[in-house]
C-alpha cells in the first residue's frame, strides 16, 4: 500500500504505473482521493457511488444543494454521460483537453446528488487525473467550502487531508487559477465563472468556425 501522500512524478515510470493501478482499484472499492489536476487540487471519488459522492458534501461541508461537476479520461466519454449539441461539441473540440468547465444537460445514469438537471464536466490538461478516471469522478476544490483554492499540496487545509484516503501530489498545477465555467443551452452560451480561459477567447474561437 502506498503512503497517504504519493509524490506521483518522483516515481519511475513501473512503479507510477503500479501505483495508479492500486489507486484505480481503491476509487472503484469507494475511496476518496486529492489529486492535482491543470488548475487546482480537487476531492474526486466516482462519481457514480452516491455513499462517496456524499462522504465529500461532507468533508467540505458543502451545502448539498451545491452540485459538483464531473472529470472524464477524453472527450469521447462525455456523451455517455450528457447529451452534446453542435455548440457544446464546437467548444469540446477547441478546448478540452483543458482549463475549462462546460455545463450541458447530463444523462439519467449521473446521481442526482452529484448534479440533478445539469452537470459540469471537465477533462484536465494533466495526464494523472485523466488516468485515474476509468470512472467519471467529481471534482471540486480540496477546501472547506468558502476556503482558499489549494494550487499544491502545501496549500490544502490539514482538515480535509486527514479526511480523505490518498493524496496524490503532482507539484504546482500548470494554470493555478480556477477553471472557466460556461454553461450551454440549445443555441446560448452563458459564463458562469471566469478562470484560466478568458470568456472572450471562446466566443472568438466561435465566431473564428462560422466564419470558415
Amino acid at each position: 500500500m502506498p503512503p497517504k501522500i504519493i509524490k506521483i512524478y518522483d516515481l519511475d515510470k513501473e512503479k507510477q504505473k503500479e501505483v495508479l493501478n492500486f489507486l484505480k482499484k481503491e476509487i472503484l472499492d469507494g475511496k476518496i482521493i486529492i489529486c492535482g489536476t491543470d488548475t487546482l487540487y480537487g476531492i474526486s471519488a466516482n462519481a457514480l457511488n452516491e455513499k462517496s459522492v456524499k462522504k465529500i458534501y461532507q468533508i467540505k461541508k458543502r451545502d448539498y444543494n451545491k452540485p459538483l461537476s464531473i472529470c472524464l479520461k477524453d472527450i469521447d466519454e462525455i456523451k455517455k454521460y450528457a447529451y452534446v449539441n453542435e455548440l457544446a461539441e464546437k467548444i469540446i473540440k477547441h478546448f478540452l483537453p483543458g482549463p475549462i468547465t462546460i455545463i450541458v444537460k447530463k444523462k439519467p445514469n449521473i446521481p442526482d446528488i452529484v448534479s440533478k438537471e445539469y452537470i459540469g464536466i471537465r477533462i484536465p490538461d494533466e495526464d494523472i487525473i485523466r488516468e485515474l478516471a476509468i470512472v467519471p469522478l467529481t471534482t471540486t476544490s480540496a477546501n472547506i467550502s468558502g476556503g482558499k483554492d489549494p494550487t499544491c499540496v502545501e496549500e490544502i487545509d490539514g482538515e480535509i487531508i486527514k479526511n480523505v484516503d490518498y493524496v496524490i501530489d503532482i507539484g504546482k498545477c500548470k494554470y493555478s487559477k480556477p477553471s472557466t465555467i460556461i454553461k450551454i443551452e440549445d443555441t446560448s452560451i452563458a459564463l458562469i465563472r471566469e478562470g484560466a480561459i478568458p470568456f472572450s477567447e471562446i466566443l472568438s474561437s466561435l465566431n473564428k468556425v462560422k466564419n470558415k
